[in-house]
């Protein structure tokens, strides 16, 4: 056994301290907070996706978000306080899948002047087909071949590690990830650029107000690119760096799903809008039942009296 192996052993048999609190509660705090705020984005989603084609697009990639937060933040931070891999070695192929925002955003810009006239089936189909089975077609096409080598979470390194770092590097996994980066990093710029250009040409001002709601959705896209790319170069170069850095890109690809709806409150006003009357709705409704509380308890003591 190695000296990496014993270090790895010794954790599991050591009872936890600060860093491995700190580690795994920071996630899961991270998880509490944002999956509330991702729940009021999502819920203006469904009351309006009839009327704006594009949130049906994001209610898409918004299951994969959920998800993925779930991954990176819930089940890492379980697994950091409970000193469990929580998944065995065969079950470790199985990791989660996430490319569906760009393939169903992309679709959305490169149609974007179809928008109006999708039917809810097609946009739906569209998500279905572009983002969740092309992919998985994909990811199953090449998973298996001889030049693979599978991630996977470790509790005691807070991060990803690979089986074999080595045979990643040079049997061309490593090149084939970095050139799908680099393409998943390039066709969104080139697509929402030119969005941008074909709406510059035909006057934005002629547009409709629901036109005015799907070209707002085009910068939080544009910042969620970035911060996908950057967190693929992350994991690329930065593995096997120490625990905390291996840290910090689990950290970076939950804040790559949750920031999402803070892009979508920030850049949309119809979302900020949304997302503001549902808490104000909540909190007539608290307001209502105190009142209704307190008028029911009056009444009863004045009974008595």
């Amino acid at each position: 056994m190695s000296s990496f192996d014993d270090q790895i052993a010794s954790w599991y048999r050591s009872p936890l301290d600060s860093d491995d609190i700190l580690a795994g509660a920071s996630l899961l705090v991270l998880l509490v907070l944002f999956i509330p705020l991702y729940g009021l984005v999502i819920h203006v989603f469904v009351k309006t996706e009839r009327e704006i084609i594009g949130f049906r697009y994001l209610l898409s990639a918004a299951v994969a978000d959920l998800l993925c937060m779930l991954q990176y933040a819930g089940l890492n931070g379980i697994a950091i306080l409970t000193k469990s891999r929580l998944v065995s070695r065969d079950g470790r192929h199985w990791l989660q899948m996430y490319i569906d925002y760009v393939w169903s955003r992309l679709h959305s810009i490169l149609f974007l002047y179809s928008f109006q006239h999708q039917s809810r089936l097609f946009s739906y189909g569209a998500c279905l087909a572009l983002g969740w089975i092309a992919p998985l077609i994909f990811e199953c096409a090449i998973h298996w071949q001889p030049f693979m080598t599978v991630f996977f979470f470790e509790p005691a390194m807070y991060g990803m590690l690979s089986e074999d770092f080595g045979r990643y590097l040079t049997d061309g996994q490593s090149t084939m990830i970095l050139s799908i980066n680099a393409i998943c990093g390039f066709l969104p710029f080139l697509f929402y650029g030119l969005a941008v250009i074909l709406l510059i040409k035909h006057g934005i001002t002629s547009t409709s107000k629901l036109q005015r709601v799907e070209i707002m959705l085009i910068l939080p896209c544009v910042v969620a690119s970035v911060v996908f790319v950057v967190g693929q170069l992350a994991i690329t170069f930065g593995t096997g760096s120490g625990k905390w850095f291996t840290w910090s890109i689990c950290a970076l690809f939950f804040v790559n799903s949750a920031l999402q709806p803070l892009l979508l409150i920030a850049f949309s006003p119809f979302v900020r809008r949304g997302v503001i009357r549902l808490l104000l709705y909540q909190q007539q409704q608290e307001l209502t039942s105190k009142v209704s509380t307190v008028s029911r308890t009056s009444m009863s003591e004045r009974r008595r009296g």
